[in-house]
């Protein structure tokens, strides 16, 4: 039986110009799609698209609509802000959020416009959101693409960086239990290994790690790794390439200086990639 809730859909990282943010990672070798702009909010948004997965970079486009509470963020200034957790079944993630005491709203629907060639094309989703204050940190919610067709084209795929899929997201944690127990009450008990150095949740499809602030210079050399957030806080990616060389090519072809990780590895630092470090890793 498939698990109400599988994998990281995407990440947030809220910035407070985006076509300053998109600038930015279209200078680490990425392909963004058109910007889009949710029906009814006043949010925006260019994303990119991985053969599994997403990064959202998200703003404010009007501040005389509803901004999902993007202020708060914003005042502590650009960064990773929460994932979205993917899910086949919105009223069963719902259903198990509910017993597990998340209160949550949803499924509610939500459309993002995004300006084509052909004209404009309608994504549609179905989110679950836990009720305010029982996610520890960071947003975290559910999901659900009703228009998948529509929100991966193969030329948005496609980044000079030749990155994948996201292979690791890094969470500071002064202390884990509380990240450690959303986890398990989301994904199961089974999913998070708490018997390693650091607690290491397996998504279904990738590696989520809490790890406490003093850790995190040592987990990415030399780029002054540091939590700029409130703790907890999601702090990095870990992006899967086809090929580590071209993927230094990349960065350095437009300036980018990446930093040599463990084993075959590139490290950016936060300041070059909207306030999250980027770290990339041979396939």
């Amino acid at each position: 039986m498939t698990a109400p809730i599988h994998g990281v859909d995407h990440l947030q990282v809220v910035a407070r110009d985006l076509e300053m943010a998109k600038r930015t990672w279209a200078r680490l070798g990425f392909t963004l799609t058109p910007r889009g702009r949710h029906q009814g909010r006043g949010t925006g948004n260019y994303c990119i698209m991985l053969n599994e997965g997403y990064i959202e970079l998200i703003g404010i486009v009007d501040e005389k609509a509803d901004t999902r509470n993007l202020e708060r963020h914003l005042a502590i200034g650009p960064g990773a802000i929460g994932l979205a957790f993917g899910s086949a079944d919105p009223e069963a993630a719902a259903s198990l959020l509910a017993r597990e005491g998340y209160r949550p709203v949803g499924p509610t629907d939500l459309a993002r416009g995004i300006e084509l060639k052909e004209g404009e094309q309608l994504l549609r989703f179905r989110l679950v959101n836990p009720a305010d204050g029982t996610v520890p940190g960071f947003r975290a919610f559910v999901c659900h693409h009703t228009t998948p067709a529509l929100t991966r084209r193969p030329e948005w795929v496609r980044h000079a960086n030749e990155s994948i899929a996201v292979e690791r997201y890094t969470i500071a944690a002064a202390e884990p239990g509380p990240v450690v127990e959303l986890f398990q009450r989301w994904f199961g008990k089974h999913a998070v290994d708490t018997v390693c150095r650091h607690p290491v949740v397996d998504t279904g499809r990738e590696a989520i790690e809490i790890v406490p602030p003093a850790s995190l210079a040592s987990r990415f050399p030399g780029v002054e790794a540091q939590a700029t957030r409130p703790l907890p806080c999601i702090v990095a990616l870990t992006l899967r390439v086809s090929d580590i060389k071209r993927t230094r090519a990349a960065l350095e072809s437009t300036g980018v200086d990446p930093k040599p990780g463990p084993k075959e590895t590139l490290i950016v630092h936060a300041d070059e990639a909207t306030g999250v470090i980027v770290s990339f890793v041979g396939g």
